[in-house]
């Protein structure tokens, strides 16, 4: 898993939850979806600490109500009622502050694996497949299911393979595809579908001539024009994990860095389900923005790690801890609150850094150290717009790169902060995370990133500017926060099990098995 991914509306929540103990508003500067800081509620005055204030004086007496005219009174209650959904809307929204206690049985986890661009009337065909816009779906059997959930309509057996198509009249559904019987079937045009394998039948699906285990959700999105639908699949818990670690891990490392990134990868997956519940259609991405996921999976080592730990995660305060993780920490760690969030969910011991224990067991990683070359003047053009793109107000007037320097590290010699220097001699202070999204942001979209091979691994770097260029000397690749990858499995190597592991990274966390 990685920070710099772009889930952006996690990094939202992750930062919102930051200022949600202490009762400030976060503040959005125009077109942007990033919170910027704090500011003082519109109606608050200075000496207001949660109280309400006295009546003003000017304001009109409660039992004197003005008589408005029925157009007026019509405004006045349209804007009364815009006013309340928006609150409804926020309050929905408002990412949680508490970390989740653990579930007493297997739960489902929704994953979203992809998006499926919208038909035009003369894509060109790029696969088997047909236009992009298309995916095709089969079931272990001849007939999937295909039904509109919460609608209360009886579903549709369609014969395989099946053809999903978004266009812009709604969905194409064509049973049988790729044969001489191919025929349309007739769905909602524009309705979430659900698919999934007939009753008595093995639960996974083949997309895209892979297979996954569970149910496929195609779930709508009109305000995203790129990609209005998304691939969502739901699946229980430890089957999901199974296709985490054997793509997550190397398959040929230890049984005990198996079982202990598992119980910390389920740790995670519960955080992310209670953050997301009923504020989105997903919780976790099949990706380096969550935790990497290959779907089905007969990894024999992954199997067993999932089944020798099942229903275990981490607990610190009888809450579950969000168990980060990366590649390599180069033999210095993150605290969450410096490379995650400031979120209060991140304050605590399992989580923080106190110092250096010495052991610095990823040594033997490829990316252990590394250097990297950003062309300055490309920098310095780009980083404006990613800052606008990312909501952070405080970046936008740099005007020119004159300077990058090292400003703080954390107690285990990790950079915590950066101060930028422009052309006009004008200072702007960063955290060394949010320094590395920006380095990595594509000049020519911001919102994008740049190809992987192009990236700056990790925020642990000394930045030097030399000539024409930023040259970066680094250490380890992710974020650096929670448990080490590498470590681990050179833990393992030396006989740990995965209980010494999960203690070394998650320090004062407990491993408790919270369902069988």
């Amino acid at each position: 898993m990685d920070s710099q991914a772009p889930d952006r509306d996690r990094r939202f929540f992750l930062l919102a939850s930051a200022v949600a103990a202490s009762g400030a508003v976060v503040a959005l500067i125009p077109s942007c979806e990033q919170p910027q800081g704090l500011k003082r509620p519109r109606n608050a005055s200075a000496s207001q600490s949660g109280s309400s204030s006295g009546s003003s004086s000017a304001a009109p007496a409660a039992n004197t109500p003005t008589k408005l005219s029925p157009r007026a009174q019509a405004e006045k209650d349209a804007a009364e009622a815009a006013a309340a959904a928006e609150a409804e809307a926020k309050r929905k929204q408002q990412a949680p502050t508490e970390r989740p206690i653990p579930p007493t049985s297997e739960p489902a986890i929704r994953i979203k694996s992809g998006g499926l661009p919208k038909s035009e009337p003369l894509a060109p065909s790029s696969s088997s497949q047909g236009a992009k816009s298309r995916v095709r779906i089969e079931g272990p059997g001849p007939s999937i299911w295909i039904i509109e959930p919460d609608a209360g309509r009886p579903g549709t057996v369609a014969a395989g393979p099946v053809d999903f198509e978004w266009t812009t009249s709604g969905w194409k559904v064509t049973e049988l595809a790729g044969t001489r019987e191919a025929a349309t079937v007739a769905v909602p045009p524009y309705a979430t579908l659900e698919i999934m394998a007939l009753r008595n039948e093995p639960q996974q699906l083949r997309v895209y001539g892979s297979d996954w285990p569970g149910k496929v959700r195609l779930v709508l999105q009109r305000d995203d024009p790129r990609e209005p639908v998304d691939i969502v699949h739901e699946v229980p818990m430890e089957t999901y994990l199974a296709g985490v670690i054997a793509k997550e891990l190397f398959n040929g490392w230890g049984v005990a860095t198996h079982r202990a990134q598992t119980v910390a990868a389920r740790s995670y997956a519960l955080c992310e389900m209670a953050m997301w519940k009923g504020r989105r259609h997903y919780d976790v991405v099949a990706g380096e923005q969550s935790q990497a996921w290959i779907g089905t999976t007969k990894h024999e080592r992954s199997l067993n790690a999932v089944a020798h730990t099942r229903g275990q995660v981490l607990l610190f305060d009888s809450r579950v801890v969000p168990a980060y993780y990366s590649s390599c920490c180069g033999g210095e760690r993150a605290a969450a609150r410096d490379a995650i969030s400031g979120s209060i969910m991140h304050d605590i011991a399992p989580l923080s850094v106190t110092g250096s224990d010495g052991r610095d067991c990823c040594s033997w990683a490829p990316t252990y150290r590394w250097k990297s070359r950003v062309d300055l003047a490309t920098f310095a053009r780009a980083l404006p717009a990613w800052a606008r793109n990312e909501g952070y107000a405080s970046l936008l007037k740099v005007d020119g790169v004159r300077r990058v320097d090292l400003l703080e590290r954390n107690a285990a010699g990790r950079p915590v902060r950066f101060r930028i220097t422009d052309a006009k001699g004008a200072s702007y202070e960063v955290t060394a995370e949010r320094l590395r999204w920006a380095l990595n942001a594509d000049p020519r979209d911001p919102a994008l990133l740049r190809p992987s091979k192009d990236r700056v691994k990790s925020a642990n770097f000394e930045a030097l500017i030399s000539g024409r260029e930023l040259v970066l000397a680094g250490r380890g690749h992710g974020h650096g926060v929670g448990m080490c990858q590498y470590g681990a499995e050179a833990m393992s190597k030396k006989g740990a099990k995965e209980a010494a592991i999960l203690s070394r990274y998650y320090p004062g966390a407990k491993v408790v098995t919270a369902y069988t």
